[in-house]
């Protein structure tokens, strides 16, 4: 089985560059206690970036950082990979747009199918659904949160998405073990 975790991290970073379009930085690998994410559990695979950005927006502009974790289990049956998007510019803000929709726009190059939102589960709005990831049939969980209101929307923005070739099990296992902003 092929490792899940390069499509995520680019399927990630290719989002943050969507939302943050202006001068760029080169992502970076970095150690996972700088990122707001913090993961406690044996028999994983944990792997942080990091990618700076100056979006500009309606004349205004700033400082964007986006974290991603990816966690991959030691068979790697399993994955789950968040992104924290984090705006430090006054006039910048994000809107609110729904799980869905933004599981399309973050994790464009993977398949969403028998999307099913089951509402809020430990913090986080969630949603279950089957798609291939790398030629595996799987079942798979997407979820986000939004924190900081600013102005009509909110500065940090925390999405991921999580699959498994067998049942969510080791997924919401997973997830049970990570803390981000706003647990």
């Amino acid at each position: 089985m092929k490792s899940w975790m390069p499509l995520l991290a680019a399927a990630a970073l290719t989002s943050a560059l969507a939302i943050a379009p202006a001068a760029a930085d080169e992502d970076a690998a970095v150690d996972c206690g700088s990122t707001p994410f913090s993961f406690s559990g044996e028999g994983y695979y944990v792997d942080c970036l990091r990618y700076e950005a100056a979006p500009r927006k309606d004349g205004a502009s700033g400082q964007s950082q986006s974290d991603i974790i990816n966690v991959t289990s030691d068979e790697r049956s399993m994955f789950l990979t968040l992104v924290s998007i984090r705006l430090t510019s006054t006039g910048l803000h994000m809107r609110y747009q729904d799980l869905l929709q933004n599981t399309r726009d973050f994790f464009s190059g993977v398949e969403l199918s028998d999307w099913t939102g089951i509402g809020y589960q430990s913090g986080y709005d969630t949603a279950e659904f089957t798609a291939d990831i790398s030629g595996t049939p799987s079942h798979c969980i997407a979820v986000q949160r939004y924190l900081n209101p600013a102005y009509g929307g909110f500065k940090r923005h925390i999405i991921g998405m999580g699959c498994a070739a067998g049942g969510l099990d080791p997924v919401y296992a997973a997830l049970q073990k990570m803390r981000a902003p706003g647990d």
